[in-house]
């Protein structure tokens, strides 16, 4: 692929998974202002959104490889760049005097941590079948039960998604 339109992709890329996110957002103050239709059209263009952002990334990286392949590259890059990343951004935030993000990023780098510790206990574990918890503001993640309150944000057991 050559270099202009590799980087074409990757700027979609961000944009389209960016504004799946606020889609998502806007559906809900929409359904938290009654208007029910508009939220759901907004959750459907969030959707088409995710599913572009699905197609260019698979543009980017190739086709996905065997689980051993896309384990190493999820858990053994890509989660430890995210960690990596959050902890410099939670220290810049720090020393900017930005309290709320560095809360923010430095709970973030704690859910990250928790997805290795998640792929370890499945590793230990393989034939663990449990239903996984997310919570729906932090994106922690419980396995089994959801917690009365998120360990990580103090979310209560409500904002958890079971998946």
């Amino acid at each position: 692929m050559d270099v202009q339109t590799r980087q074409q992709i990757e700027e979609a890329f961000v944009k389209i998974s960016r504004a799946a996110i606020r889609k998502k957002i806007y559906s809900l103050r929409a359904q938290q202002d009654g208007e029910f239709q508009l939220a759901r059209l907004f959750q459907a263009i969030a959707v088409s959104e995710e599913a572009q952002a699905c197609r260019l990334l698979v543009q980017l990286r190739g086709q996905t490889g065997k689980n051993t392949q896309n384990c190493q590259t999820a858990f053994g890059e890509e989660i430890p760049d995210l960690i990596n990343h959050y902890e410099g951004a939670a220290k810049i935030a720090e020393d900017g005097g930005e309290k709320a993000m560095h809360y923010a990023f430095s709970q973030s780098a704690k859910v990250q941590r928790k997805h290795l510790s998640l792929k370890k206990n499945l590793d230990k574990n393989s034939g663990l079948k449990t239903p996984y918890h997310v919570c729906g503001f932090c994106g922690f993640i419980m396995e089994g039960n959801a917690p009365a309150n998120c360990p990580i944000c103090s979310a209560p057991a409500s904002r958890f998604k079971k998946v």
